[in-house]
């Protein structure tokens, strides 16, 4: 009996030691220069240039959207009507009106596009290589910032 619970506490003490030693292990804080061999952060680095810009944004054409509501809406009720051979050609005559309909109020509604404020921020990345990054929310950086870029946005790290 004595040997079972020896082997026990051998083997509790080496699994205990080995999650200690697993948990000791630390990463290296990387900011600026790459070292030989080791990558860092891929998409971070050091903001070289700020400026203001003004993008063109593009305007919504509801046109579209607005014919397939509108046939369906007016297939369904051209359905409604008529029987046999009549309920076909009214559901088709709904689906065409319905179409010409939805396609008059959806291009009502369109907007064209205009100007926008935007940010072009240059940033010097860790590997070397230069990215430019053109947003409309302000980064709400400086050149000489740490940022890293996520989902084509720079944000301050």
């Amino acid at each position: 009996m004595k040997m079972k619970s020896g082997k026990f506490g051998v083997m509790a003490a080496l699994l205990v030691g080995i999650a200690a030693l697993t948990g000791c292990q630390t990463q290296p804080v990387y900011r600026g220069q790459t070292t030989y061999g080791y990558q860092g952060c891929q998409s971070c680095g050091v903001v070289q240039q700020v400026q203001q810009i003004y993008i063109q944004q593009q305007g919504t054409n509801n046109a579209a959207l607005g014919t397939v509501i509108g046939a369906v809406a007016g297939g369904l009720l051209g359905s409604t009507m008529g029987h046999g051979r009549g309920n076909t050609a009214t559901t088709v005559v709904g689906v065409v009106a319905g179409g010409a309909v939805g396609n008059a109020i959806g291009s009502q509604n369109s907007q064209p596009g205009g100007t926008v404020p935007a940010w072009q921020i240059v940033i010097r990345l860790d590997n070397g290589q230069y990215a430019t990054v053109t947003q409309v929310p302000n980064p709400g950086v400086r050149p000489g910032d740490y940022v890293v870029i996520s989902n084509n946005l720079v944000y301050p790290r």
